[in-house]
């Protein structure tokens, strides 16, 4: 039996079980852990744009922020608005419906470009695909969304390339382009070129790059976003954008040195094979099989080419390539299809049987870790595990299941223990926890007055969004002395104040802050 048979009874239970266990972890206890990493900072510029009612200027405590583009923050003010809040849950479901809505995507194109069974399984692969699995998928940041407008785009090419409608393909590409573009700015430009470029010239129709719909779709991109920074301009001035989407996208692309870059250039392909898994263990498919139609050739070099792109920039990281892994997985799901042979089916069979043996005896060692004794239900949760396990080992030794279906339940069963684990442990015991409950302290200790950073203050996001959150009042910075208000000042600024009283030590990036209240009696 191989990978583009039809699925058995058995299979299509299993299938059916697994999209909807694989749902359940995605959303369970998604809203509990407090907002870390990247997530604060879109969702306080989010909240910050909402607080000022100044939907188009971007701001990040205040001030004028040029890295991003607003899409994905009017995205978070949608969803806190239909969720009633700027909650955890709010800001983490853009995130996570983008990554389900790509899969879903994939599979409506790929079963019109292959076998349903081919389809199915490359969607799952994606799905399943762990970097963003068991880690990317539980975060609110841009690159699930980013991901689902880019793969989309790749997707438009091919399927209105190969009915030659180039008017539509032109302005949808261009549009997913702006799209793209107002979501991580300049990254946008180089999918969409290296992606028309490579397809054109290997289907022999470059000529079309010059036609009359092209130039209208480069057109429309042109005149979509100057309406865009036109208005904008009405309030503030444009030239902070160019300078600073510029200079990052150049920093990606050659910061770091020769050795940083050596050093990102052995290990980006390994990443990006680690971060496919599970469908990674069936690359030796791709090698051995030789049935690459032309248009696969299309794609693999679509793919590359893109790939190529971020593999030479010491500062490509797995995130900036996510529009690509639904394709991958194609590929590779689809080559492994055509080998029907015993070497790779016992290949398969050890990898399922090496995974099952692994989960089976892990999920009990899960109990002594001293870490995790504070995560309520803990026995319970291994117990469940333990049987969907069982279940798995039941349709291992059923001859019409293939062991992939297999691979993939373990991949199912680990998502959801981490779903169980994870985000109590996030809440309970994380540094962002911290923050959070000192930002809710703080508001509580200002309640009602006036709070400010003196200068260049910097500090955790997490606290600046949620006090700002909790007072519903941007933190803005402040250069002079307003009696009766509360300061954020560097422990080296102290000298620049006079008659105050010091009520909170805090401390970011190893620098001290204080949280100071200026006594009433001191003039302006």
């Amino acid at each position: 039996m191989t990978l583009q048979d039809p699925f058995s009874k058995n299979e299509n239970g299993l299938i059916m079980g697994l999209i909807i266990l694989a749902l359940f972890g995605f959303y369970y206890q998604l809203g509990i852990y407090p907002l870390f990493l990247e997530e604060p900072r879109r969702a306080l510029i989010a909240l910050e744009m909402l607080l000022q009612d100044q939907l188009l200027v971007p701001t990040q405590t205040g001030d004028l922020y040029y890295r991003k583009p607003p899409l994905y923050n009017w995205l978070i003010i949608l969803s806190a608005q239909i969720f009633g809040d700027f909650s955890e849950w709010a800001v983490r479901f853009i995130s996570v419906t983008s990554h389900l809505l790509l899969a879903f995507i994939s599979y409506l194109f790929f079963k019109k470009w292959s076998k349903p069974s081919i389809a199915i399984m490359a969607a799952l692969s994606y799905l399943f695909s762990v970097d963003i699995f068991y880690y990317f998928s539980a975060l609110g940041e841009i690159d699930l969304f980013y991901a689902l407008l880019t793969s989309l785009m790749i997707f438009v090419i091919f399927h209105e390339g190969q009915k030659e409608n180039y008017a539509r393909l032109f302005i949808a590409v261009y549009l997913l382009t702006v799209l793209c573009f107002m979501t991580k700015g300049l990254s946008a430009l180089p999918y969409t070129a290296l992606s028309l470029l490579v397809y054109f010239s290997l289907k022999r129709r470059f000529r079309v790059l010059f036609s009359k719909e092209h130039i209208l779709g480069i057109c429309l991109l042109i005149v979509l976003l100057s309406v865009y920074f036109w208005a904008y301009s009405l309030s503030f001035e444009v030239e902070g954008w160019w300078t600073t989407l510029y200079a990052e996208s150049a920093d990606k692309a050659v910061g770091g040195g020769w050795s940083k870059w050596f050093s990102h250039f052995i290990a980006f392909p390994f990443d990006t094979l680690k971060n496919l898994l599970p469908v990674s263990l069936l690359l030796p498919a791709l090698l051995l099989s030789k049935r690459l139609s032309s248009d696969d050739k299309v794609l693999f070099w679509v793919l590359f080419v893109n790939f190529a792109l971020f593999w030479m920039s010491s500062e490509g990281r797995s995130r900036y390539i996510y529009p690509l892994f639904p394709f991958l997985c194609y590929l590779i799901i689809k080559q492994s299809g055509h080998l029907d042979n015993q070497w790779f089916h016992r290949y398969l069979r050890i990898m399922a049987l090496v995974l099952l043996v692994l989960v089976s005896l892990a999920l009990p060692v899960v109990l002594w870790i001293q870490s995790l004794e504070a995560i309520p239900h803990l026995l319970v949760a291994v117990i469940l595990a333990e049987l969907l396990v069982a279940t798995a080992w039941f349709f291992y030794f059923k001859a019409d299941v293939r062991p992939f279906l297999i691979i993939l339940s373990v991949v199912v069963i680990g998502k959801l223990m981490m779903s169980h684990i994870v985000p109590q442990s996030r809440m309970l015991q994380s540094n962002a926890a911290k923050d959070k409950q000192l930002a809710f302290d703080i508001a509580e200790l200002t309640e009602g007055q006036e709070i400010y950073r003196w200068g260049d203050v910097r500090m955790s996001l997490t606290t600046v969004f949620y006090l700002e959150r909790e007072r519903q009042q941007v933190l803005y910075a402040k250069d002079n002395v307003d009696p009766g208000s509360f300061y954020f000042v560097y422990a080296d600024q102290l000298n620049e104040m006079s008659s105050y009283e010091i009520l909170l030590e805090l401390s970011y990036h190893e620098n001290k802050i204080y949280l100071l209240r200026i006594r009433p009696s001191i003039g302006k």
